[in-house]
């Protein structure tokens, strides 16, 4: 006698259950990955500004084991050098040409300057910084550090940090007695005091 396996219950799923599956997946999705962008942006944003607070600590450090200049240069980068934001952190005696505004083979020919550190951010990511300040010394967009002479002749310097779909700012600034302070200038960012 043959038996019928009609009588048995299958499992599984249906295609209607496949196609409703996936529906709400894509909602799903489609709510988070905006959010997801932005908070990643935001992490971004702080750690740019984390790296350039450790410039002027590192410039700071660096100049008091040597009898050399320290230099951190901001210079901002016209477009015919190149798509990028740039810090440069250089060592020097005399003459220092390791700007950020030189193009590549023009960086650090001439005079006896070295780069010690760089930082390059292309404009084509999601975060970009620029500097100002009220006052520049004697280097325009440049800080000097040196043994035995006064913090800096720079006067209110910042450093802003933007994310680009955000908006998220942090301004890094550098006062004349030689102190590093992030702030959030908009509050777009928890965890730092406002400005």
């Amino acid at each position: 006698m043959l038996r019928s396996n009609f009588n048995k219950q299958r499992s599984g799923v249906t295609l209607v259950e496949m196609l409703i599956g996936v529906a709400v997946l894509g909602v799903l999705l489609a709510v988070a990955v905006p959010s997801l962008t932005g908070m990643m942006e935001r992490r971004r944003v702080v750690a740019t500004a984390g790296e350039i607070a450790s410039f002027f600590a590192q410039g700071r450090s660096e100049s008091a084991v040597t009898d050399n200049k320290v230099s951190l240069h901001m210079e901002r980068v016209p477009a015919a050098v190149g798509e990028f934001s740039c810090l440069r952190l250089t060592t020097h005696r005399f003459v220092d040409t390791c700007t950020c505004n030189r193009r590549a083979n023009d960086v650090c020919s001439v005079g006896d300057a070295k780069i010690l550190r760089e930082f390059i951010l292309p404009r084509s990511s999601s975060v970009r910084f620029e500097a100002t300040a009220t006052g520049w010394g004697f280097d325009h967009y440049a800080v000097t550090f040196q043994r035995g002479t006064y913090p800096t002749d720079v006067k209110n310097l910042m450093i802003v940090v933007t994310g680009i779909k955000t908006n998220a700012q942090l301004r890094v600034e550098y006062n004349n007695a030689g102190r590093v302070r992030t702030c959030s200038p908009d509050g777009s960012i928890g965890g730092f005091p406002a400005c």
